[in-house]
């Protein structure tokens, strides 16, 4: 303890130094450091570092409001209420045939009743949703022949002799009312192919006359004069289910082949098809292809009858509702 004395009093100044220069230097720098800003001229603020402006975010599609029409359509052209006429030129099928049925007590059998005449059709349409459509067609064909009876035969309670000269007449009346829905893809807009189910009801009505206009008229045992003329009608009402497949080659050009039918073994039985384009401007369509309709009524009565009609035809419609 007694060497360190002597270098306590410059040790002490030294301290004492060291404490008056923080005291007075160091408040003074920091007073000078908070007023400088104050007196400097005026300066803008320094720019923050440019950033790269942020990617646009991607459009989102909404959804058409309910009630308005999309951007793009569902079909290319405006569906509508459509009404159309056709004229179908029949070529020679099978029949008109009668046949005997289950009850039958002899021969009753005469085939092909005729040729086919030039047979009118109609047509119309009603969009009922936004893929599916009622539509309603029907068409009256007549027709007519002349022949010899091969054999003993009695048609429509009518007896005939072998070798009698007999004429006949036919009309078929059909009604069809389907509705169509759009099936495969189940798509908006609608692809150029698609494919449409078909719900139907069909009504066809036969009505058959064979007549002997060079026979003598008899009488029976009463006095009664015996007809030679019998005539009879067959109706066939069923459900037919089926397919139609379209393709659009360009917005007004449809290509079409549809095909529909039913039947139970030993019953009653209709089917038929067609195959069509169509051109399209603005209110009128016209159309033109190849159709069939087949035909047998339930043999399990006395006669029924048997048939296919079948031939191009060329029709015009008009979209109504524009």
């Amino acid at each position: 303890m007694g060497r360190l004395w002597p270098f306590r009093p410059v040790k002490l100044v030294r301290i004492s130094l060291i404490l008056r220069f923080f005291d007075v230097r160091i408040p003074a720098l920091c007073l000078t450091a908070l007023c400088l800003p104050l007196f400097a001229p005026g300066q803008e603020p320094a720019a923050p570092a440019t950033q790269p402006p942020a990617p646009p975010a991607p459009a989102v599609t909404q959804p058409a409001a309910s009630g308005k029409t999309p951007a793009v359509p569902d079909y290319a052209d405006k569906r509508t209420l459509t009404f159309g006429v056709w004229g179908w030129a029949t070529i020679p099928g099978t029949g008109p045939d009668i046949i005997g049925g289950q009850a039958a007590t002899g021969f009753e059998t005469l085939d092909s009743l005729g040729k086919y005449h030039l047979t009118p059709g109609v047509e119309a349409s009603l969009p009922v949703t936004r893929t599916a459509e009622i539509h309603f067609e029907g068409f009256l064909s007549k027709g007519d022949g002349t022949q010899n009876a091969p054999a003993n035969t009695a048609l429509f309670s009518t007896g005939f002799n072998t070798g009698d000269f007999l004429s006949t007449q036919f009309q078929i009346t059909s009604l069809r009312l389907s509705y169509e829905d759009l099936l495969y893809p189940f798509k908006f807009p609608v692809a150029k192919f698609r494919v449409r189910s078909l719900w139907e009801v069909q009504y066809l009505a036969m009505q058959g006359t064979v007549d002997a206009p060079l026979r003598a008229n008899t009488a029976d045992s009463s006095g009664n004069l015996i007809s030679n003329s019998g005539s009879g009608t067959r109706t066939i009402i069923l459900p037919t289910f089926g397919l139609a497949a379209e393709y659009a080659i360009s917005p007004h050009v449809l290509l079409r082949a549809a095909a529909s039918g039913f039947g139970l073994p030993h019953r009653a039985e209709i089917y038929d098809g067609e195959a069509t384009v169509s051109y399209r401007m603005n209110r009128i369509e016209i159309r033109g292809g190849y159709k069939f309709v087949h035909f047998k009524s339930s043999p399990r009565i006395d006669e029924y009858v048997m048939g296919t009609v079948q031939g191009g035809f060329v029709g015009v419609r008009y979209h109504w509702g524009l």
